[in-house]
C-alpha cells in the first residue's frame, strides 16, 4: 500500500504522493535512464501544445501524434512514459486518456477514433495495436452497415504482451494480463489472464510487477 503524501494543510495529497514517487523512482536510475527521463521530459514540454492536460510526462523521441480535428481530445496523467517510434492517432471527436504512470512500449499504435480510455500503471509493451475503429464503411451481405468504431476501456493496472491487438468496442478490467501476440475481441473481467487468436481466458491473476 503507498504511504500517503501529505499537504500543506495536514492532508492527503495525491499530487504530492505522485511527485514523491516520480524523484523515488528516478534516483534509482543510472546515468542513461535519468538523461533519457530529463530529455524526455523537456521533449514534452516543448511538444505540450499537443495535449489537452498539463502533467508532467515522459516523451520519448520518434512519437508521432496527430489530432484530427478540433474536438480531439489527449490527455496523460502524470509520470505517463511514452517510447521511441510510437504512433497516436485521434479522430475528430475523439478522446485518448491515459492514466497516471501507465508505459507505452516502443512503436505501439494507438487510435482513438471515438473513445480509447487507458487506466493508470499500465505495461503496453511493443509493437502492440490498439484501435477503436476499422476506419472504412463496410456493409455485409443480407444485413445494415457494420459499426466501425466502439470505444475502448482498459482498467489500471494492466499489463499487455508485445504484438498484442485490442480490437473496437473491448473492455479489459483492472489487473489482467493480456500474453504476447494476443487478439483482444471480447471483453475480460478483472484478474483475467488471457492469451491466443482470439485471445480466451485462462487463469486468474493475484497480482504482478513491473
Amino acid at each position: 500500500m503507498e504511504e500517503l503524501a501529505i499537504n500543506d494543510a495536514g492532508k492527503p495529497d495525491a499530487t504530492l504522493l505522485h511527485y514523491a514517487h516520480f524523484w523515488r523512482k528516478f534516483l534509482t536510475y543510472g546515468w542513461e535512464n535519468r538523461l533519457s527521463t530529463i530529455s524526455g521530459t523537456l521533449r514534452f514540454l516543448l511538444r505540450s501544445y499537443q495535449f489537452d492536460s498539463r502533467e508532467l510526462i515522459v516523451l520519448a523521441h520518434g512519437v508521432s501524434i496527430k489530432k484530427r480535428g478540433k474536438g480531439a481530445r489527449l490527455i496523460a496523467g502524470r509520470g505517463v512514459r511514452i517510447s521511441p517510434h510510437c504512433v497516436i492517432r485521434v479522430g475528430g471527436s475523439g478522446l485518448l486518456s491515459i492514466g497516471t504512470r501507465t508505459v507505452v512500449g516502443p512503436y505501439t499504435r494507438i487510435h482513438a477514433a471515438a473513445q480509447v480510455r487507458i487506466g493508470a500503471r499500465c505495461l503496453i509493451s511493443w509493437n502492440c495495436s490498439i484501435f477503436d475503429g476499422i476506419g472504412h464503411r463496410m456493409w455485409l451481405k443480407d444485413q445494415d452497415e457494420a459499426a466501425i468504431e466502439a470505444p475502448i476501456i482498459i482498467g489500471d493496472d494492466v499489463w499487455i504482451g508485445p504484438y498484442s491487438i485490442i480490437m473496437k468496442g473491448v473492455t479489459i478490467g483492472d489487473n489482467c494480463i493480456v500474453g504476447a501476440g494476443s487478439v483482444v475481441r471480447r471483453s475480460m473481467p478483472p484478474d483475467s489472464l488471457a492469451y491466443g487468436n482470439p485471445a480466451r481466458v485462462v487463469g486468474k491473476v493475484d497480482r504482478w510487477m513491473r
